[in-house]
């Protein structure tokens, strides 16, 4: 998300943003947002895409941002007073923009812009990834003090605040990723959440023992339990299609299908041969089942302790893809306690 000064619709900022295509002055870039929207567009109106990912917001910036912070955490003394990017009038979300997009570790001093005092240096990991994805000097020609921002594991100041939504800057909970799979990139390195080295990659735990669902395809879903060295999953489904609608079952519904999975891990990568049983009675020893038969692939990508990717190979049903979450967050505090 594009750290800028949140406004007012009747209201113009003074403060400016830290992103710099051309310097003015020693502490900002621009005296207004406008030299942003050529990228990302008006703040106050149509529906934003995300310039990294391409991700809808499915509403404009300024509503977005107001689920997030109450309005008086980026205004001043009223909603239609300047907004600027270090102080706001809330006594908890005090730091407007910087609160959520910049680090009180990568301050290196202060300096003053627009009669209005400013964190020099708190935006510097923001800075740095419109270096990359913009242009080499973009920022740093104006912004020319900040030193090496502090690893992607630094909160910034608004998530530690009791009241707000997001919590980690590894995005190890999921509350980062708002919008689309990924958080923001803090220290701008061109890393995110559990794929920057700070934050340490994700490993598979006992915590992941759970019911699990891909929210689009309910009444369907995987039980998966995580052993020393390996993984048992079984995948309650249905047939590729429907049976015909006069086909009866003795037992439950004609249409429903199971598999068992088993593998290894490594990570946060779990590698599966899917395996087919069949030939039994229900609740009787006889006849005998058979050894189950390899039947295809499984590979279990986590996120986090909360979803997941699973992608499957299965000969007779093809290859695909789908999200998973828990089916509930019972296990949640002991995945992310291991």
């Amino acid at each position: 998300m594009l750290l800028n000064s949140l406004r007012h619709a009747l209201s113009p900022i003074k403060g400016a943003l830290w992103l710099a295509l051309f310097c003015c002055g020693t502490a900002w870039a621009y005296d207004d947002y406008s030299g942003c929207e050529t990228c990302h567009g008006d703040f106050r109106s149509g529906v934003y895409e995300s310039n990294h990912d391409g991700a809808s917001w499915g509403t404009d910036l300024m509503t977005k941002h107001g689920q997030w912070v109450p309005c008086a955490g980026c205004h001043q003394s009223d909603f239609s007073a300047d907004v600027l990017l270090n102080q706001s009038s809330d006594g908890t979300f005090s730091k407007s923009c910087v609160g959520c997009h910049g680090r009180d570790e990568d301050v290196t001093g202060n300096c003053v812009g627009d009669d209005s005092p400013v964190e020099c240096g708190s935006g510097a990991g923001l800075r740095q990834t419109h270096e990359t994805k913009v242009s080499e000097g973009a920022c740093s020609v104006c912004h020319s003090g900040d030193a090496t921002p502090v690893g992607e594991d630094f909160n910034p100041y608004n998530y530690s605040l009791e009241a707000s939504i997001i919590k980690d800057s590894c995005d190890a909970d999921g509350s980062e990723s708002q919008i689309g799979s990924t958080g923001l990139d803090n220290d701008g390195d061109g890393q995110r959440d559990a794929n920057d080295s700070d934050c340490g990659q994700f490993s598979i735990n006992a915590g992941m023992n759970d019911a699990w669902f891909n929210p689009a395809t309910n009444g369907q879903g995987i039980l998966i339990t995580v052993f020393e060295n390996s993984i048992f999953l079984a995948w309650f489904t249905y047939d590729v299609e429907r049976p015909a609608e006069d086909v009866t079952a003795i037992l439950g519904e004609p249409g429903h299908r199971w598999l068992t999975a088993q593998g290894t891990y490594d990570g946060d990568t779990a590698t599966l041969d899917v395996l087919l049983s069949s030939g039994g009675v229900f609740d009787s020893p006889e006849p005998v089942v058979p050894p189950p038969v390899p039947y295809g692939t499984i590979t279990i990508k986590w996120n986090d302790c909360t979803s997941a990717t699973l992608t499957y190979d299965i000969p007779s049903a093809g290859q695909g893809e789908m999200p998973l979450v828990r089916a509930a967050p019972d296990n949640v505090a002991l995945c992310e306690a291991l």
